[in-house]
């Protein structure tokens, strides 16, 4: 059971109880699957990747600058932050949820890499 407090309110809701009132979207309150979508992003590690602004590891998305390859971890690419080296008009990120995503992005890279090179030659 979970107790709500209110000035004078001994109310208590059971967790189903908790669960109906905010997994109801007509309630307006159906933000569960958000919760856990956000819970599940705060578990995501990028290896040995750290912010380029506060170097702390890049826990949750990763933001790839996709032309000069720093990385922002998601409070600072929020805020808008990049390194003082790379102040530009603009700027390209791709989102990465997990590492596999970017390794899987810089095997076709590679890929792509090695056919121009074949047709080059």
């Amino acid at each position: 059971m979970l107790e709500m407090h209110g000035e004078s309110d001994p109310t208590m809701v059971s967790y189903t109880e908790f669960l109906e009132m905010f997994n109801d979207p007509d309630w307006g309150f159906g933000i569960m699957s958000t919760l856990v979508k956000l819970e599940e992003s705060d578990q995501i590690r990028h290896g040995r990747h750290t912010c380029s602004i506060c170097r702390y590891p890049i826990i949750g998305s990763r933001f790839k600058e996709t032309k000069h390859s720093f990385s922002l971890c998601n409070r600072c690419y929020s805020e808008g932050k990049v390194p003082s080296a790379f102040k530009l008009e603009e700027y390209r990120f791709k989102e990465y949820g997990n590492e596999s995503e970017a390794l899987i992005d810089k095997c076709m890279c590679f890929n792509l890499h090695s056919k121009k090179l074949e047709t080059d030659a």
